[in-house]
């Protein structure tokens, strides 16, 4: 008779199976939950003078609530609010924004999943304590192009010095690497549907107390943003975000007390 391995008796096989189905349901739920559900359509415009938010915005987070007939985020750590209406291809966003910390740092999103942070593109004014404003897609710490080219050209150069095993076995790898993504940054072939990067400016910062109005339009490849009637940043991006799980609004902010109102969205 051959031996079973103590783990397969039923004893501790039953409740150590429950116990990595428990640890997978989260993971579980987020694969199948589907789209972020619908209750708004554009053309849209919404002023917020009511009590209540209502069901047409939804947010996995922080106390976001209506104050003086404005949408008040009171730093919900990167939380958006989302609208609950899908964005066409080519659209137009326009609102009102101002905010009241000593930071800076007014933030929303566009194009993303309806559900989860950086999704999409992210816009940020004043970002970092108000050193820099940005547009990122998918991750708002990734490179700018130049930076990235830097990079690849830093790492696909080799660099005479001692090497330890580890490091020259992996070392030519990752030059050869660097090397190919160089050469397609180049030739633009590098960024695609899901590749992260990001286009800022250093002098561009938050006024505290003043109220903006901003104008983000995108069509076709090109995302263009406008603060006040003057353009802030352009982003050319050769793989543009929408459809199913890129086509959603929403405010945001990370530590900042910020007011959000006179959302307009008109398809374009």
């Amino acid at each position: 008779m051959t031996a079973r391995h103590p783990w397969l008796q039923p004893r501790i096989a039953v409740p150590l199976a429950a116990v990595i189905a428990a640890v997978q349901l989260p993971f579980l739920h987020w694969a199948l939950r589907g789209p972020a559900p619908v209750t708004a359509a554009v053309p849209y415009e919404d002023k917020f003078d009511r009590a209540s938010l209502g069901d047409q915005w939804w947010s996995n987070g922080g106390h976001w609530r209506i104050v003086d007939g404005q949408v008040f985020s009171p730093g919900v750590g990167n939380n958006p609010l989302w609208l609950k209406a899908r964005l066409p291809a080519d659209v137009r966003v326009e609102f009102d924004v101002r905010s009241e910390g000593a930071d800076g740092d007014i933030k929303w999103e566009m194009f993303g999943d309806g559900r989860t942070h950086s999704t999409g593109y992210l816009f940020l004014f004043g970002a970092w304590r108000n050193r820099e404003s940005r547009i990122a897609k998918l991750d708002e710490h990734a490179f700018t192009p130049d930076e990235l080219k830097a990079q690849l050209a830093a790492t696909a150069r080799p660099v005479p010095r001692q090497l330890d095993f580890f490091e020259a076995m992996a070392g030519p790898f990752e030059q050869w690497r660097a090397k190919r993504d160089l050469d397609r940054l180049q030739s633009g072939k590098f960024y695609g549907g899901e590749t992260p990067f990001v286009v800022k400016r250093m002098d561009l910062k938050v006024d505290r107390g003043h109220t903006y109005h901003m104008v983000v339009t995108k069509k076709g490849t090109l995302l263009r943003w406008e603060s006040d009637g003057q353009l802030a940043i352009e982003m050319n991006d050769p793989a543009p975000l929408s459809g199913n799980g890129h086509d959603r609004f929403g405010f945001s902010s990370w530590s900042n007390d910020t007011y959000f109102d006179n959302l307009k969205i008109t398809p374009l």
